[in-house]
């Protein structure tokens, strides 16, 4: 997974928490994940989005915002 993520990356399990890795036998390769700016699995480049997949090196890149000082 990338050091940095991208933050339109979204995956259903975010809003659904009983929905947890010990039921599918801890395989985040199986998690659905989708663009916030497409609303689907294909990027906003038309590429295929996932962790591994949506890094610094593509031009739809969104970084995280810097966490805000205590």
């Amino acid at each position: 997974m990338p050091e940095l993520q991208c933050r339109n990356l979204r995956t259903k399990k975010n809003y659904v928490p009983a929905y947890g890795r010990e039921e599918r036998g801890s395989r985040p390769d199986l998690d659905c994940y989708f663009c916030l700016r497409t609303l689907h699995a294909i990027g906003a480049d038309d590429d295929a989005v996932g962790p591994r997949l949506c890094g610094p090196e593509r031009p739809c890149f969104e970084p995280l915002p810097a966490p805000r000082p205590a």
